[in-house]
């Protein structure tokens, strides 16, 4: 008995999408155009699913790690042999040999580069902080050693954090991530866009510390400032904030500290500055139509001193109306910066 003269389903689709013998150009080439667009297309969906896999594993990593570190008591362990040279500080104090603190026994265990835990209360900034012996391992490494774009806070690798001291100006760095994770709260210090001052400092107000427990010493840091800058020189003067880590002098510090709040979007009278205090950076991208895509947006605190209260007044903050941007951005948005004019109380013993 014959056939019905009809071709399989699968043939025929095979024949559509697929060049065949006698197929005229034009017919080719839409059928090559037409598999290559198909093949990026996987490929990109392939990316895009295991990504957000990988993503929503990271995720649920640092949430359980987070529970436990947060569940484990605050009973301090033994003292640790070190071999670490004190580090010296711009005030001379007592160097004392502290010991590793118990709730991060589990955390050293599973990554030895363990050296931290940061908290901002109310925010996703909730994570376990390492420090690598370069500042490029972390920017694609997970806490476990695996890889994800969002990679793991880190401190910088200068910034030596032993069993006698800290350095001044403890840097850390985080990725702003698009889905909200790591240190894509932070943007929401910033007041300014596209050129205009907002005003808002709701996010400040609800969060105005961080807590930064090291492997040694739990601290609560007060922001005093936070600022939007280039990184490269195309765009302008470049402010180099992350290089500061320990201080000469009080001129250094007072140097280092009034290019902050010359910068700065806002201020609190209720939280100054003074040579001594021990400072925290923390630093991340920012995205934006401000003439330039390589920006950073980084919040400053400072420690909580001795016998101080850790409570904020926040009803005296206000926004900054003329802070210092960069070349660039005072092209793109016509702003110029006029000097100097924040009030010298915000640093103490400070002097034009």
């Amino acid at each position: 008995m014959s056939g019905s003269g009809k071709e399989n389903i699968f043939v025929r689709i095979a024949h559509y999408l697929f060049p065949q013998k006698g197929d005229e150009g034009k017919e080719v080439v839409r059928k090559i155009i037409f598999l290559a667009a198909a093949v990026v297309l996987i490929v990109t969906g392939t990316i895009l699913i295991t990504d957000n896999v990988r993503r929503m594993k990271t995720n649920k990593d640092d949430d359980d790690r987070a529970n436990d570190f947060h569940n484990q008591s605050i009973i301090v362990s033994a003292p640790v042999e070190s071999t670490s040279e004190p580090v010296e500080s711009a005030v001379d104090k007592p160097k004392v040999e502290r010991p590793v603190q118990a709730q991060f026994e589990t955390l050293l265990q599973q990554n030895p580069e363990t050296i931290g835990w940061i908290t901002i209360q109310d925010t996703k900034v909730d994570y376990v902080v390492v420090q690598g012996e370069d500042n490029d391992k972390y920017l694609t490494t997970t806490f476990t050693g695996g890889y994800a774009k969002s990679g793991t806070l880190f401190v910088d690798y200068m910034d030596k954090i032993t069993p006698y001291d800290e350095p001044d100006n403890i840097v850390i760095y985080g990725h702003n991530m698009a889905t909200g994770e790591y240190f894509a709260p932070l943007i929401n210090y910033f007041n300014w866009e596209n050129g205009h001052n907002h005003d808002d400092l709701s996010f400040y107000k609800a969060h105005p510390t961080i807590e930064f427990n090291s492997l040694y010493k739990n601290s609560t840091y007060k922001i005093f400032a936070v600022m939007m800058l280039n990184v490269y020189e195309d765009a302008g003067e470049v402010f180099n904030y992350h290089v500061k880590h320990n201080f000469r002098d009080q001129d250094d510090f007072n140097e280092y500290v009034a290019e902050i709040l010359d910068r700065s979007t806002f201020y609190n009278p209720d939280v100054n500055v003074q040579y001594g205090d021990k400072l925290i950076t923390l630093s991340t991208c920012k995205f934006g139509s401000y003439g330039t895509q390589d920006l950073r947006l980084v919040v400053f605190g400072r420690e909580v001193r001795e016998g101080e209260s850790s409570e904020v007044d926040v009803s005296k903050a206000y926004s900054n109306p003329n802070p210092k941007f960069y070349d660039m951005y005072d092209k793109t948005f016509n702003h110029k910066w006029e000097g100097r004019k924040w009030d010298k109380k915000l640093l103490v013993g400070y002097e034009d």
